[in-house]
């Protein structure tokens, strides 16, 4: 029998490359996208970050700081949001912020844990993007 991996948890980004992406979608907008999908970077970079609260699509206050597993499970609930099949609170939130919020919440999330995959960061972006 092969033996199975270990499973490890999603790591974040370092916080000034996480704080850097608010600053610069703060100052700059995310190309040709909409002011709503702006929205949902900040929103869920400031959730990340731990200036805010409670998480962008379930609510959820954790009161310690937000661990990459915790984005993961809210980057998969907001995966799940972006369909009107979905568990109708979740659906809720994209009916009332729109769904290039919602998207936008998915990518950053996917982004703030892992490789190349959710934005796409400035060319002279110092940190690396492959992990």
């Amino acid at each position: 029998m092969s033996a199975q991996p270990e499973w490890t948890p999603p790591e974040l980004r370092s916080q000034d490359e996480l704080k850097a992406m608010v600053a610069y979608v703060t100052e700059h907008g995310y190309g040709d996208e909409s002011r709503t999908y702006v929205r949902g970077i900040v929103t869920a970079l400031h959730w990340v970050t731990g200036q805010a609260g409670a998480s962008p699509i379930t609510g959820t206050s954790l009161g310690r700081p937000v661990t990459g597993t915790d984005v993961s499970s809210e980057h998969g609930r907001a995966y799940e949001a972006l369909y009107a099949t979905s568990d109708p609170a979740l659906w809720r939130i994209t009916q009332e912020q729109g769904q290039d919020y919602t998207l936008a919440v998915e990518h950053t999330l996917a982004w703030a844990t892992g490789g190349n995959i959710g934005l796409v960061v400035p060319a002279d972006w110092p940190w690396p993007q492959d992990r």
